[in-house]
């Protein structure tokens, strides 16, 4: 692990953070301590910038001097040279590009606003960071106790920049349901046919080391349309596949407040979380919230709960177990959010092909360098 900072922020910033990730700050007890992997952090390999306006010229400048040793991970600590709220577009288009480059180089980053390193409670922004780093660094910070399934899991998201005239859409794909995800890619919304063509990809790889695929399992920012789904199914057909089910899973971003669920037996009436309710013809309302038993002292907060419906054929749709299965793999993903220690009301098969999604736009390259399509550098 490096350091890349404004000159001005060499000496404090950098310093007091390099402190806070060795030897820890109040209940955060250090990077090594929390994460338990053998990261070593090289403060004296630190690219330092002149030009907070254009950090990224100088930055590539540094990273081509670099010897990189490919058996070796490697991630950059970037310290915002402005405070949050100084922050403009340009600053947000800038950092975006420097993790472009980073991932030219096959290092994947973390940004970190220099405000927060001297902020008195910088404990508990430490924690998320350090969740965030294990996961780009290949490791799994902590995952649902489940049975792992034979199936490939396909997430789409969606994010439209303000200064765009298009969504754009991003997508992941997972080889079972322990977290790990791949092939993270991004196209704008129309491109029906790149997302079939990943898909197909995607499939293809999987079944070459699985032949006995159960299922394809689509998780969905929307409803799926007919022109969406065709491609997805030809391109099965066209690999022999036509025959495994093909399940469409709509998460909307939107939480439900026309229909809510109570429990009348808790005084605070939120419903345990993962709890579920049908609510009309193969829809349901899910529960994620930090009230995890009936015996929960303490609730974080108080979400709505999720909208969710299933598009399939009857034979699935009309197992109720399978369809438990279903919603439970949606809640389980809800619990994987590794960029911070506190749980998301959306699952991250929705949320990172967001997050990538919201990055995208800002990229020089129309496409995802090749060390990013397999890596969590968005976290």
């Amino acid at each position: 692990m490096f350091f890349i900072c404004h000159e001005d922020d060499a000496q404090d910033s950098a310093n007091l953070l390099y402190s806070h990730l060795k030897n820890g700050f109040k209940s955060f007890r250090g990077l090594k301590r929390f994460v338990r992997l053998p990261i070593s952090i090289k403060k004296d390999e630190q690219i330092t910038f002149t030009d907070k306006d254009d950090p990224l010229t100088e930055i590539r400048q540094h990273l081509t001097q670099k010897t990189l040793d490919p058996q070796v991970s490697y991630l950059a600590m970037y310290i915002h040279p402005r405070s949050k709220e100084e922050q403009t577009e340009a600053d947000r288009r800038a950092f975006y590009q420097v993790k472009e480059e980073l991932l030219k180089f096959g290092i994947t980053s973390q940004g970190v606003v220099k405000n927060t390193i001297a902020d008195p409670e910088a404990q508990f922004s430490l924690s998320n960071i350090a969740v965030a780093l294990l996961a780009k660094l290949d490791g799994i910070p902590w995952r649902l106790e489940r049975s792992t399934y034979s199936e490939l899991i396909v997430g789409v998201g969606a994010f439209k920049p303000r200064s765009a005239q298009y969504r754009y859409v991003g997508s992941a794909f997972c080889f079972s349901n322990d977290g790990r995800f791949q092939g993270f890619e991004c196209y704008s919304e129309n491109s029906t046919k790149m997302l079939a063509g990943s898909i197909r990809k995607a499939v293809r790889t999987y079944s070459s080391v699985h032949p006995d695929v159960k299922r394809l399992v689509i998780h969905f920012y929307k409803n799926m349309s007919n022109d969406e789904l065709k491609p997805i199914l030809k391109a099965l057909h066209d690999l022999g596949l036509e025959n495994i089910p093909v399940i469409v899973i709509t998460i909307n971003k939107t939480t439900s407040k026309d229909i809510v669920v109570f429990d009348s037996k808790s005084k605070d009436l939120m419903p345990v979380s993962g709890t579920f309710i049908n609510v009309g013809r193969n829809q349901f309302l899910l529960c994620n919230n930090t009230r995890y038993s009936t015996n929960s002292a303490k609730i974080d907060s108080f979400p709505f709960p999720v909208k969710i419906s299933i598009q399939a054929d009857k034979s699935v749709l009309n197992d109720q177990k399978t369809v438990r299965n279903l919603i439970d793999q949606v809640y389980q993903f809800s619990r994987m959010y590794w960029k911070s220690t506190k749980q998301q009301n959306l699952p991250v098969t929705i949320k990172y092909p967001e997050m990538v999604a919201e990055a995208f736009p800002y990229f020089k390259s129309n496409r995802i360098p090749e060390f990013g399509e397999n890596n969590l550098w968005f976290l």
